[in-house]
């Protein structure tokens, strides 16, 4: 086990050394606190307007068990990270394209599958993972909901969490809850606020306040904040039609609102390339979270 350990480092550290020179992928995962909160739509509608915009964005299906990033996009998959982790389908038959040019990659088991590879399938599927580089400016991946330790594995290895959380009480114990770990064990993370289905400015504004009021009292770390979604009409409609409210209802408030929580990510960048890890970096830390 040691050996191949070893072998799993050897491999990943080459392929993170490799073409330094080389703009890599900006890497960021959402999260939650708990489920139910809209994450997963959100995060549809945030890439697509990130492509509206003009950048190239692949998302990633992260959820360990329900899957549904293709759902909201209103495309079926066949096929996802798993094939391509288990050597059985090449990057370009997994990836789809959705609404607006957005392109993903559907989950389910995939990350479950990544743990328990041989050297030799890690080493394929990292050389396969690495070409995203070309293909995307930024990869949003969408985690699981909670503080499970597999979700807390894939929030860790981005540099940039976006965590999405609702006015109700149990979604902000929560997502106060799954901050704390994250937290004590990285406090170099950018790890920003979404407020979603919010009722008005000032609900939302007081949340945001007593949020990072808290968490920096307690926990002695700054949450930035990107923006709310107020709870629009428009965003059920459009879940329940499968196609993202960005493309449906590009004038609702909810439409409106993403597209300032876009403008604030492009704008909150740090610059200095620490985010832009791509995704060879990203599974070795996620791998290294698991002491392999």
């Amino acid at each position: 086990m040691k050996d191949q350990a070893e072998q799993l480092r050897h491999i990943v550290a080459r392929l993170r050394q490799k073409d330094m020179d080389r703009g890599n992928a900006r890497i960021i995962t959402v999260t939650s606190g708990k489920g139910g909160v809209g994450k997963t739509s959100l995060t549809a509608n945030l890439g697509i307007c990130l492509v509206q915009m003009g950048y190239k964005v692949i998302i990633i299906d992260g959820d360990f068990g329900l899957a549904n990033i293709d759902l909201m996009l209103g495309i079926v998959s066949r096929y996802g990270l798993k094939e391509l982790i288990l050597g059985q389908m090449e990057l370009n038959q997994v990836i789809l394209e959705g609404p607006s040019g957005i392109k993903f990659i559907s989950g389910g088991s995939g990350m479950r599958e990544l743990i328990n590879l041989g050297s030799h399938q890690l080493d394929n599927f990292l050389k396969k993972i690495d070409e995203l580089n070309d293909m995307a400016d930024i990869v949003l991946i969408d985690t699981g909901a909670g503080a499970t330790d597999n979700v807390v594995k894939m929030a860790l290895a981005a540099h940039e969490i976006v965590l999405v959380v609702t006015p109700e009480p149990t979604s902000i114990t929560d997502a106060y809850a799954l901050t704390k770990i994250i937290t004590s064990i990285r406090k170099d993370v950018d790890l920003r606020l979404i407020i979603n289905r919010v009722r008005s400015a000032a609900e939302a504004e007081d949340i945001l306040d007593k949020f990072t009021k808290t968490v920096r009292n307690f926990l002695g770390v700054n949450v930035g904040t990107l923006g709310s979604v107020y709870d629009d009409i428009h965003v059920s409609r459009s879940i329940r039609e499968q196609v993202p409210y960005l493309v449906s209802y590009p004038n609702c408030r909810a439409s409106r609102q993403v597209e300032y929580i876009a403008k604030r990510l492009i704008e909150q960048d740090t610059g200095d390339g620490r985010n832009n890890q791509g995704l060879v970096s990203y599974f070795r830390r996620f791998l290294d979270f698991f002491q392999i």
